[in-house]
């Protein structure tokens, strides 16, 4: 067992940890996949974790036993096992947040027209976990098992607008406020007049400042017993999207968010 360290993933409340560090290290390299970064050369996935290449080669050696990880007989690169899909449906189809919301999700991209999306806070960002696309040509992604920055989507924002402003903060500077666009908010002063802002109409907007040409609102709702937040965003290209219809759209979404809290432990705002 390694040395106790505390951190985000295993401080308790007496300030002991209780974290094993190999399996630390080996699922820091399984969440190193990514549908960006779909496959790792043993060296680059190393170099990228400051490991010895004789370390990062064990703790893979051990995943690919339980088949959560393959390495190409060819040209011996790693990416993902069977396994991980595997837990991934087990997941999909097991969370009462994703089974209620689905119905919810596909009746709010009917109405509006527009990509919709259901976001989860996760490891300080948003994970998207639920998508409906829209019909139109031009039209947002669904992303579905991508994540991105808390603080220049309205996903995010929105996350971040259903904690306490210290955990707010805290949250966004473990990754910093990188300028994604000309409008995307930089700084925590400006961001936490925004966050207010948010609390007061109900939804959240994103007015191209994680991607130009798409603007985007999204409506949080909280669970008290599993101390999760999620919410739920919609989205198109700048040209369809006036401002007087994302203001039609945030009131849909914050009834969408509204409507799932019945089926579940979680609640709106």
């Amino acid at each position: 067992m390694g040395k106790e360290t505390t951190s985000k993933r295993s401080a308790k409340p007496n300030g002991r940890s209780y974290a094993v560090s190999s399996v630390e290290k080996a699922l820091t390299l399984l969440s190193s996949f990514s549908l960006a970064t779909p496959q790792w050369a043993l060296s680059d996935l190393a170099r990228e974790h400051k490991l010895p290449k004789s370390t990062a080669h064990n703790l893979l050696k051990t995943l690919q036993a339980f088949d959560l990880v393959r390495q190409d007989p060819e040209n011996r690169v790693y990416r993902l096992g069977p396994r991980s899909l595997e837990m991934g449906f087990v997941y999909a189809r097991s969370t009462e947040i994703l089974a209620q919301a689905r119905p919810l999700l596909r009746r709010l991209a009917e109405k509006s027209q527009e990509t919709v999306k259901l976001g989860m806070l996760s490891d300080n960002q948003v994970l998207i976990v639920a998508a409906v696309e829209s019909t139109h040509q031009l039209h947002t992604r669904g992303d579905i098992g991508t994540r991105w920055p808390l603080h220049s989507t309205s996903l995010g924002k929105a996350i971040l607008s259903a904690l306490p402003l210290a955990e707010a903060e805290a949250l966004v500077g473990r990754k910093g406020l990188v300028a994604y666009t000309k409008y995307t908010t930089t700084s925590w002063p400006k961001l936490r007049a925004d966050l207010g802002a948010i609390r007061e109409r109900g939804y959240a907007l994103d007015l191209e400042e994680n991607e130009a040409g798409v603007r985007c609102v999204a409506a949080p709702f909280v669970d008290p017993l599993r101390g999760a937040v999620a919410a739920v965003s919609v989205s198109g290209p700048s040209v369809r999207l006036s401002d007087s219809d994302l203001a039609s759209l945030g009131k849909e979404a914050l009834a969408a968010a509204r409507a799932i809290r019945p089926h579940t432990h979680w609640e709106e705002l």
